[in-house]
């Protein structure tokens, strides 16, 4: 007999609800409901993510997860220090801080996620990816209001080095299982 396992998280904007067997915990993942009257647009969105099995080497000499980030815009854009988050949780919106950079149209920023909380030549958060199944958060703070501006989940990741990714790049559906292209278009 298998048990149910229900997990509830609540945020100010949002309610998430786990509800699967034990031996399958993250096998279906549903949408974060989400009032998207209170999302404020940005041109920079979640690209790609590779939760499993990595052959992108970081500057540490590591193999880590990792999400790219993708300016949508035909314009430059600066995401200011203080202002741009990412994180695995909707109750933790400033789980990690993103640290200045501005992205030409069109380019991307890769993000390693691997627990190490460095920003060298590179950027680590202080989160990894879960291979079973997670969610991904982009959040914008303006005079300390803090906005989802995009977000994303993703199943059980079943194959090494395959990425889930957006077709086309910044604005199309999600597809699985994707060769990886970190810091390029997205096939």
């Amino acid at each position: 007999m298998q048990s149910q396992i229900k997990l509830i998280v609540a945020t100010g904007i949002s309610l998430l609800l786990f509800s699967c067997t034990e031996d399958r915990f993250f096998e279906k993942l549903d949408p974060l409901p989400q009032d998207t009257t209170g999302m404020v647009p940005a041109p920079v969105k979640i690209n790609e993510i590779v939760a499993k099995g990595s052959a992108l080497t970081t500057d540490l000499g590591n193999n880590s997860d990792w999400v790219e980030l993708y300016n949508t815009s035909n314009a430059p854009f600066l995401m200011k220090a203080g202002e741009w988050y990412v994180s695995d949780s909707p109750a933790d919106s400033e789980k990690f801080e993103l640290p200045q950079r501005t992205l030409a149209p069109g380019d991307f920023l890769v993000i390693f996620c691997d627990d190490s909380s460095r920003v060298t030549g590179q950027i680590h958060t202080n989160f990894g990816l879960s291979s079973g199944g997670d969610y991904v958060f982009l959040y914008h703070k303006v005079n300390g209001a803090i906005s989802l501006t995009d977000s994303t989940h993703y199943g059980l990741q079943e194959f090494d080095n395959m990425s889930v990714a957006r077709s086309p790049n910044g604005n199309g559906q999600w597809q699985y299982p994707v060769s990886p292209t970190p810091g390029e278009l997205n096939p």
